[in-house]
């Protein structure tokens, strides 16, 4: 049997990659795994593109913010001084926005052809509105969602009602034992009676 020794660089390399690709595809679950594997949330790809970019540029919300827990360096830039930050507000993604203001993702930070990612937004979109609002000292608020979802009354099965109208059980009527011979309960025949 031929054993095959790996070297634990290119195994590192090969796991950021999966974090990498994880990321941009918004997997959640395998960016948690891997990052329970102590693999760096700041790993980058040939292009210079960190997990948090990928992430950001995808709208993918729970990834960042996963990542930004971990510790990715939201100040981070990729080729052209990109930020994350310019990517979300380029991608309109408002949550990721948010998140990443809130994390300290510098507002002003500009790319190599000096644009903001205030720049890179539309006009009095939502994403504008945040990062105008940020821009004056005014902090974003994160809803928080619930994971099960919250179910209308309407939906909500009403009391079951039978067919004729009438409520209560279905089946036999009448009490445990009665009517049937040898049901285990004996009647007064059966009984001795004691003589004084």
């Amino acid at each position: 049997m031929t054993t095959i020794l790996m070297s634990k660089v290119y195994i590192g390399k090969d796991v950021e990659n999966r974090l990498l690709n994880a990321a941009e595809l918004g997997e959640i679950s395998t960016v948690k795994k891997i990052l329970r594997l102590k693999v760096s949330p700041n790993a980058r790809d040939e292009c210079g593109f960190s997990a948090l970019a990928k992430a950001s540029r995808g709208g993918h919300t729970e990834v960042v913010k996963t990542l930004i827990e971990a510790g990715a360096d939201v100040k981070a830039t990729c080729s052209g001084f990109v930020t994350s930050l310019h990517l979300a507000a380029k991608g309109n993604h408002a949550e990721v926005v948010k998140h990443l203001i809130l994390a300290g993702a510098p507002l002003d930070a500009e790319t190599s052809t000096g644009l903001k990612p205030l720049d890179l937004v539309q006009y009095d979109t939502e994403v504008w509105g945040i990062l105008n609002d940020a821009r004056k000292g005014e902090m974003p608020e994160i809803k928080e969602y619930s994971e099960v979802p919250e179910i209308p009354d309407y939906a909500l099965p009403s009391e079951a009602k039978s067919k004729d109208g009438k409520k209560g059980k279905k089946g036999k009527k009448g009490k445990k034992g009665s009517g049937k011979k040898g049901s285990g309960k004996k009647g007064k025949k059966g009984k001795k009676k004691k003589k004084k």
